[in-house]
């Protein structure tokens, strides 16, 4: 130590500040390091145990029995507090929304879907706005679903992810509004920005039904 003591003395003051600018840049690079190391684990347990519980909740969902529901309903909501800062919160959450719906817990579903778009600003989160528009209408309310499908579209264009999706559920929930004004003039902007799309053809007959051109 005492070598040690009479080396550090004998530096300029300049360098002893840059030992010790170099000291500190590689202590914040260690401790760093430590902290994604332990941050990709936690991500990766977190994605293992998703991986399980949705395993669990696509069963459910496909056989539709309630105490199956439940139970994956239940393991979802687990997950999430075991695990809610994980970065597949988001895919748990737009799951869970799916699970509620399946159970036609409507404003579960609402809140499950809000909190996945949330989290998500790319496929999950569209997907979980087109799930919380489906539960509001299938709640009766259809002028909140207008709202979400109307806000999902500000936010996608015609070469986007459900474009053709959120148009033809926004025309729907104006037709449940009793907006036929409202709906003929989206029916028109699908045809108009989808020309090639596979339901065009059902979107002219609807337009059609409603007596307008398409």
């Amino acid at each position: 130590m005492s070598g040690f003591r009479a080396w550090w003395d004998g530096l300029p003051s300049g360098a002893q500040w840059g030992v010790l600018g170099v000291v500190g840049i590689l202590v914040v690079t260690v401790v760093a390091g430590g902290i994604w190391s332990w941050l990709g684990h936690r991500e990766e347990l977190a994605q293992r145990a998703l991986s399980q519980v949705l395993s669990t909740a696509q069963r459910a969902i496909a056989s539709g029995q309630p105490p199956e529901l439940e139970g994956a309903a239940t393991a979802l909501r687990q997950y999430l507090t075991a695990h809610s800062g994980a970065r597949a919160s988001g895919q748990a959450w737009y799951v869970l929304g799916q699970v509620e719906f399946r159970r036609s817990q409507w404003d579960a579903a609402v809140s499950a879907f809000a909190e996945a778009s949330h989290r998500d600003r790319a496929s999950i989160g569209h997907l979980s706005r087109l799930g919380q528009g489906y539960a509001y209408e299938a709640k009766g309310e259809a002028t909140k679903a207008l709202e979400v499908y109307q806000q999902a579209l500000g936010t996608v264009g015609p070469k986007d992810f459900l474009y053709g999706d959120f148009l033809l559920a926004k025309a729907r929930a104006q037709e449940l509004a009793n907006d036929q004004a409202g709906a003929i003039a989206t029916y028109k902007q699908y045809v108009k920005d989808l020309p090639t799309a596979d339901r065009v053809q059902d979107v002219r007959i609807r337009l059609a039904l409603l007596g307008a051109a398409g």
